[in-house]
């Protein structure tokens, strides 16, 4: 499995309960946050926080997901430098959210290794520890991009805010469902919908 995102680390769940043996290629740091916190769910908790600044919201977090995640340094892994809703505002790239990949890592039923270096012949890959694995398959779990650029002209994919994309772009252009969000993209997706019916019914008076 290359990529620990939320499609990696279920999938990587899946495999391993249906007797699959699995190793994880985890090239970069990451955050991790618990799917529920003290029986709350964690995306409640982030609506609670979305009106404070991200660093402070963080800040205000870390001892909750630090009581309930624990030192993913100890499974391999490396903690990105700043928190979960700060990762989310600059990168959009949301955090992985756990439902069972870190139990079964911490009883070692899905392994980590680093980043791949090469693939030699058909079923052995090499790692950047120098380690060497046969693997009867492999699933890319890397993430996209939305790919806008491709078919929108310049002015308007700059104008589409970078990282995160508006949900009202140029004049009759909007997008709704792109923007990522720590409060949920389905929520803010009915949020999203609104706003934008609100503008064209402005548009048109």
């Amino acid at each position: 499995m290359v990529g620990l995102g939320n499609s990696g680390g279920e999938i990587a769940i899946d495999l391993s309960e249906h007797g699959a043996r699995v190793a994880l290629a985890v090239r970069g740091a990451l955050n991790v946050i618990p799917r529920e916190i003290l029986g709350m769910p964690v995306l409640a908790i982030a609506i609670a926080l979305s009106r404070l600044p991200a660093r402070v919201a963080d800040m205000l977090a870390a001892p909750l997901i630090r009581l309930t995640v624990g030192d993913i340094s100890k499974l391999g892994l490396r903690k990105l430098p700043v928190g979960p809703i700060t990762q989310i505002e600059t990168s959009a790239k949301v955090p992985l959210i756990d439902v069972g990949t870190l139990e079964w890592l911490r009883k070692g039923r899905i392994a980590v290794l680093g980043d791949v270096r090469s693939f030699q012949g058909e079923t052995d890959i090499c790692f950047d520890d120098g380690r060497t694995r046969r693997c009867d398959a492999v699933v890319l779990a890397t993430g996209f991009r939305p790919g806008l650029e491709r078919f929108l002209e310049r002015d308007v994919a700059v104008g589409t805010g970078g990282a995160q994309i508006k949900v009202v772009g140029a004049e009759g252009l909007y997008f709704c469902g792109f923007r990522v969000s720590a409060t949920g993209m389905l929520r803010d997706i009915g949020i999203e919908a609104r706003w934008i019916a609100n503008d064209i019914a402005g548009r048109r008076r």
